[in-house]
């Protein structure tokens, strides 16, 4: 039976771009002292996982700052959270409206 992807389906019925960043499990503390919520990855027990919806504005926004020619999933931690959080950014999944997945590793 094929994995559901509950969270494409999230994306489509809410209309946001969400954006899964998992981040080290060492720097957990960084995490709380600047306040997001976040909580352990289902696929990798050594990251945590943080969700940032984007509306479309947000989005374009977001997209202006990072090139996907030439980013990776450190500039895209970096870019949604900050540079330190950025470093130990170890992958990031972007589920957009319209049912696409991107993901940086």
């Amino acid at each position: 039976m094929p994995h559901k992807d509950t969270h494409r389906d999230e994306a489509r019925q809410s209309g946001t771009y969400d954006v899964y960043i998992e981040i080290d499990c060492d720097c957990q503390e960084l995490l709380d002292a600047v306040g997001l919520d976040y909580e352990l990855s289902k696929d990798d027990d050594t990251q945590n996982e943080v969700c940032i919806s984007l509306d479309a504005g947000e989005w374009e926004d977001f997209q202006a700052d990072a090139n996907f020619n030439y980013t990776n999933e450190q500039d895209i931690g970096a870019i949604l959270l900050n540079a330190e959080l950025g470093e130990y950014t170890t992958k990031v999944t972007i589920y957009k409206p319209n049912g696409d997945k991107v993901t940086f590793e």
